[in-house]
Protein backbone atom coordinates (compact mmCIF):
# COMPACT_ATOMS: atom_id res chain seq x y z
CA UNK A 1 0.00 0.00 0.00
CA UNK A 2 1.48 3.58 -0.41
CA UNK A 3 2.80 5.26 2.25
CA UNK A 4 4.65 8.58 2.92
CA UNK A 5 7.98 6.80 2.01
CA UNK A 6 6.43 5.57 -0.88
CA UNK A 7 5.25 9.06 -1.78
CA UNK A 8 8.75 10.99 -1.01
CA UNK A 9 10.65 8.22 -3.16
CA UNK A 10 7.84 9.07 -5.70
CA UNK A 11 8.26 12.63 -5.74
CA UNK A 12 12.11 12.31 -5.93
CA UNK A 13 11.64 9.97 -9.05
CA UNK A 14 8.82 12.26 -11.28
CA UNK A 15 11.71 14.93 -12.18
CA UNK A 16 14.26 12.85 -13.41
CA UNK A 17 12.47 10.29 -15.25
CA UNK A 18 14.49 9.31 -17.79
CA UNK A 19 14.00 7.54 -21.44
CA UNK A 20 10.40 9.80 -22.44
CA UNK A 21 12.29 11.86 -24.52
CA UNK A 22 10.52 11.13 -27.67
CA UNK A 23 7.33 11.16 -26.37
CA UNK A 24 7.99 14.59 -24.81
CA UNK A 25 8.83 15.55 -27.98
CA UNK A 26 5.18 14.35 -29.19
CA UNK A 27 3.57 16.03 -26.84
CA UNK A 28 4.90 19.42 -26.85
CA UNK A 29 4.00 19.52 -30.74
CA UNK A 30 1.43 22.08 -31.57
CA UNK A 31 -0.23 19.43 -33.86
CA UNK A 32 -1.02 17.47 -30.41
CA UNK A 33 -4.27 18.86 -29.21
CA UNK A 34 -5.80 17.43 -26.26
CA UNK A 35 -2.91 16.20 -25.18
CA UNK A 36 -1.16 15.56 -21.27
CA UNK A 37 1.71 17.92 -21.09
CA UNK A 38 5.22 16.08 -21.08
CA UNK A 39 4.95 16.88 -17.16
CA UNK A 40 1.72 14.78 -16.26
CA UNK A 41 3.10 11.95 -18.47
CA UNK A 42 5.93 11.66 -16.85
CA UNK A 43 4.03 11.37 -13.59
CA UNK A 44 1.74 8.37 -15.23
CA UNK A 45 5.20 7.25 -16.56
CA UNK A 46 6.90 7.27 -12.80
CA UNK A 47 3.49 5.84 -11.26
CA UNK A 48 3.61 3.13 -13.60
CA UNK A 49 7.60 2.26 -12.98
CA UNK A 50 7.44 2.81 -9.35
CA UNK A 51 3.89 1.04 -8.73
CA UNK A 52 4.56 -1.92 -11.47
CA UNK A 53 0.99 -3.22 -12.22
CA UNK A 54 0.01 -6.42 -13.88
CA UNK A 55 -2.70 -5.06 -15.77
CA UNK A 56 -3.98 -1.85 -16.54
CA UNK A 57 -6.80 -0.65 -17.42
CA UNK A 58 -7.64 3.14 -19.32
CA UNK A 59 -10.38 5.02 -20.22
CA UNK A 60 -10.04 7.40 -22.93
CA UNK A 61 -6.93 7.29 -25.70
CA UNK A 62 -7.47 10.17 -28.67
CA UNK A 63 -4.17 10.46 -30.30
CA UNK A 64 -2.16 8.24 -27.47
CA UNK A 65 -0.23 10.29 -25.39
CA UNK A 66 -1.43 9.22 -22.42
CA UNK A 67 -1.07 6.10 -23.39
CA UNK A 68 2.89 5.69 -24.67
CA UNK A 69 3.61 6.89 -21.25
CA UNK A 70 1.67 4.30 -19.72
CA UNK A 71 2.83 1.27 -22.12
CA UNK A 72 6.47 2.68 -22.78
CA UNK A 73 6.65 2.14 -18.37
CA UNK A 74 4.84 -1.36 -18.19
CA UNK A 75 6.50 -2.60 -21.21
CA UNK A 76 10.03 -2.07 -19.22
CA UNK A 77 8.75 -4.73 -16.60
CA UNK A 78 6.05 -6.61 -18.60
CA UNK A 79 4.90 -8.34 -21.93
CA UNK A 80 1.99 -9.66 -22.19
CA UNK A 81 -1.26 -9.32 -25.03
CA UNK A 82 -3.87 -7.42 -22.83
CA UNK A 83 -1.99 -5.90 -19.79
CA UNK A 84 -2.84 -2.36 -21.39
CA UNK A 85 -6.60 -2.77 -21.90
CA UNK A 86 -7.83 0.59 -23.41
CA UNK A 87 -11.38 2.03 -24.10
CA UNK A 88 -12.71 4.47 -26.55
CA UNK A 89 -15.83 4.30 -28.52
CA UNK A 90 -14.21 6.87 -30.92
CA UNK A 91 -10.97 5.67 -31.46
CA UNK A 92 -11.53 4.86 -35.29
CA UNK A 93 -14.19 7.77 -36.33
CA UNK A 94 -12.98 10.91 -34.49
CA UNK A 95 -9.57 9.99 -33.61
CA UNK A 96 -9.24 8.07 -37.20
CA UNK A 97 -6.73 5.36 -35.25
CA UNK A 98 -4.50 7.92 -34.24
CA UNK A 99 -3.52 6.91 -31.28
CA UNK A 100 -3.43 2.93 -31.94
CA UNK A 101 -0.81 4.31 -35.09
CA UNK A 102 1.60 6.38 -32.83
CA UNK A 103 1.87 3.20 -30.29
CA UNK A 104 2.75 0.98 -33.39
CA UNK A 105 5.14 3.93 -34.67
CA UNK A 106 6.91 3.95 -31.33
CA UNK A 107 6.59 0.05 -30.90
CA UNK A 108 5.10 0.52 -28.00
CA UNK A 109 1.75 -1.84 -29.10
CA UNK A 110 2.90 -4.94 -27.76
CA UNK A 111 0.37 -4.95 -24.64
CA UNK A 112 -2.49 -3.13 -26.01
CA UNK A 113 -5.99 -4.22 -26.24
CA UNK A 114 -8.34 -1.58 -27.65
CA UNK A 115 -11.92 -2.02 -27.45
CA UNK A 116 -14.24 0.35 -29.30
CA UNK A 117 -17.17 1.03 -27.13
CA UNK A 118 -18.32 3.35 -24.18
CA UNK A 119 -17.17 2.31 -20.99
CA UNK A 120 -20.79 2.07 -19.10
CA UNK A 121 -20.96 -0.75 -20.86
CA UNK A 122 -17.06 -2.37 -21.84
CA UNK A 123 -16.10 -1.95 -18.17
CA UNK A 124 -19.35 -4.62 -17.14
CA UNK A 125 -18.70 -6.55 -19.99
CA UNK A 126 -14.64 -6.54 -18.50
CA UNK A 127 -16.24 -7.91 -15.13
CA UNK A 128 -18.55 -10.44 -16.28
CA UNK A 129 -15.27 -11.92 -18.00
CA UNK A 130 -13.89 -12.08 -14.35
CA UNK A 131 -11.05 -9.17 -15.17
CA UNK A 132 -9.33 -7.86 -12.86
CA UNK A 133 -6.59 -4.65 -13.11
CA UNK A 134 -4.15 -2.93 -10.87
CA UNK A 135 -4.32 0.81 -11.92
CA UNK A 136 -7.30 2.41 -14.03
CA UNK A 137 -6.40 5.86 -15.50
CA UNK A 138 -9.69 7.32 -16.39
CA UNK A 139 -9.46 10.42 -19.20
CA UNK A 140 -13.07 9.90 -20.59
CA UNK A 141 -16.26 12.01 -20.88
CA UNK A 142 -15.06 14.90 -18.27
CA UNK A 143 -19.10 15.34 -16.94
CA UNK A 144 -19.97 14.73 -13.64
CA UNK A 145 -22.10 11.40 -13.76
CA UNK A 146 -20.10 10.21 -16.23
CA UNK A 147 -16.92 10.13 -14.20
CA UNK A 148 -18.57 8.71 -11.15
CA UNK A 149 -19.99 6.09 -13.32
CA UNK A 150 -16.10 5.27 -14.67
CA UNK A 151 -14.87 5.20 -11.32
CA UNK A 152 -17.86 3.32 -10.30
CA UNK A 153 -17.47 0.61 -12.87
CA UNK A 154 -13.77 0.74 -12.60
CA UNK A 155 -13.32 0.44 -8.93
CA UNK A 156 -15.61 -3.14 -9.09
CA UNK A 157 -12.98 -4.19 -11.44
CA UNK A 158 -9.86 -3.44 -9.39
CA UNK A 159 -7.75 -5.27 -7.11
CA UNK A 160 -7.68 -4.11 -3.56
CA UNK A 161 -4.44 -1.88 -2.82
CA UNK A 162 -4.70 -1.12 -6.63
CA UNK A 163 -4.55 3.16 -8.25
CA UNK A 164 -7.63 5.14 -9.45
CA UNK A 165 -6.14 8.45 -11.62
CA UNK A 166 -8.32 10.38 -12.46
CA UNK A 167 -7.22 13.36 -15.70
CA UNK A 168 -8.04 16.82 -15.53
CA UNK A 169 -8.64 16.82 -12.07
CA UNK A 170 -9.67 20.54 -12.40
CA UNK A 171 -12.07 20.64 -15.30
CA UNK A 172 -15.68 20.21 -16.22
CA UNK A 173 -17.24 17.55 -13.86
CA UNK A 174 -14.11 15.69 -12.52
CA UNK A 175 -13.85 18.64 -10.16
CA UNK A 176 -16.90 18.11 -8.78
CA UNK A 177 -16.31 14.79 -8.51
CA UNK A 178 -13.06 14.32 -6.41
CA UNK A 179 -14.87 16.18 -3.12
CA UNK A 180 -17.50 13.62 -3.38
CA UNK A 181 -15.36 10.73 -3.96
CA UNK A 182 -13.10 11.94 -1.17
CA UNK A 183 -16.20 12.38 1.17
CA UNK A 184 -18.20 9.22 0.38
CA UNK A 185 -16.18 6.45 -1.24
CA UNK A 186 -14.81 5.58 1.78
CA UNK A 187 -12.84 2.23 0.21
CA UNK A 188 -11.00 4.53 -1.74
CA UNK A 189 -8.16 6.30 -0.37
CA UNK A 190 -6.90 9.92 -1.72
CA UNK A 191 -3.06 9.46 -2.02
CA UNK A 192 -1.52 13.29 -1.28
CA UNK A 193 2.09 12.99 -2.06
CA UNK A 194 2.55 16.75 -0.59
CA UNK A 195 2.48 17.71 2.95
CA UNK A 196 -0.66 19.30 3.62
CA UNK A 197 0.66 22.90 3.31
CA UNK A 198 1.90 22.00 -0.07
CA UNK A 199 -1.48 19.66 -0.72
CA UNK A 200 -3.57 22.45 -0.09
CA UNK A 201 -1.25 25.17 -2.22
CA UNK A 202 -1.67 23.14 -5.15
CA UNK A 203 -5.40 22.15 -4.64
CA UNK A 204 -6.88 25.52 -3.45
CA UNK A 205 -4.78 28.51 -4.56
CA UNK A 206 -2.18 27.09 -7.27
CA UNK A 207 -4.79 25.12 -9.09
CA UNK A 208 -2.28 22.45 -10.36
CA UNK A 209 -3.72 19.45 -9.65
CA UNK A 210 -3.62 18.04 -12.87
CA UNK A 211 -4.60 14.26 -11.55
CA UNK A 212 -5.91 13.20 -8.73
CA UNK A 213 -4.90 9.53 -7.56
CA UNK A 214 -6.94 7.10 -5.01
CA UNK A 215 -6.04 3.80 -3.60
CA UNK A 216 -8.30 0.99 -3.28
CA UNK A 217 -8.58 -0.20 0.71
CA UNK A 218 -11.61 -2.72 0.72
CA UNK A 219 -14.24 -3.61 -1.62
CA UNK A 220 -17.19 -1.31 -1.49
CA UNK A 221 -19.91 -2.28 0.93
CA UNK A 222 -22.18 0.11 1.02
CA UNK A 223 -26.19 -0.48 -0.30
CA UNK A 224 -29.12 -2.50 1.42
CA UNK A 225 -27.95 -6.05 2.58
CA UNK A 226 -27.91 -8.42 -0.34
CA UNK A 227 -27.28 -5.79 -3.03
Amino acid sequence: MFDKVFARQFLAAWPRAEGTDEIDRIAKSPTSIWAVVPRYGRFLFTLVMMFKPRRILEVGMANGVSCAYIAKAQLSYLQQDGAHVIIDPFQSTQWHNAGRAMLERLGLDRNIEVIEDCSIHAIPNLEKQGQRFDLAFIDGNHCLDYTLADVLASDRVLCIGGLIVLDDSRAFGVRMAVPYLDRYRVNLTRIRFDNWLVHWWREHISGRRRMTVYQKNSEDVRGAPGT
